[in-house]
């Protein structure tokens, strides 16, 4: 694993296929992460997430195995840019079903092609923090 790659894991009280759903559907994400959101949560298929005060930022899907795996790439401080190596990182979502609900492993990579890759890397460390403690308390008020 490089140094700046961000990873995360954690528990929610919630079936596998809500957290799913909550991952992959543009009206449920749109509750949790950023301000709206679109996205075909199949292979090569495209998106963007939107930040009412950042723009949107599209998004292509490298692969996804409902309801246990999602990878995307996402464009990277650049609003309205399709994702490339050098303006974007990688983004994996491992669900896994647990006694009591689901694990969800994050892993985000592809900072160290960044303009700055460790300002990019400590934002989105923060960032991730705060929109996973999103997903869990929505998951936990849809139920």
């Amino acid at each position: 694993m490089d140094t700046l790659d961000i990873t995360r894991t954690i528990d929610i009280n919630a079936p596998i296929q809500r957290v799913w759903d909550a991952l992959t559907k543009a009206e449920l994400i749109a509750q949790w992460f950023g301000d709206e959101a679109e996205l075909e949560a199949i292979p090569g298929g495209t998106g963007f997430f939107g930040w009412n005060a950042h723009g949107k930022f599209r998004v292509v899907v490298e692969s996804a195995d409902a309801p246990h795996t999602l990878v995307y790439r996402w464009a990277h401080r650049e609003a309205d840019a399709d994702p490339t190596p050098e303006n974007s990182t990688v983004v994996r979502f491992e669900l896994t079903e647990i006694e009591g609900g689901t694990r969800l492993d994050l892993c985000e990579k592809g900072f160290e092609n960044l303009a700055d890759p460790q300002t990019a890397q400590a934002e989105n460390t923060g960032g991730w923090a705060a929109e996973l403690d999103d997903l869990v308390a929505y998951l936990q008020v849809s139920m």
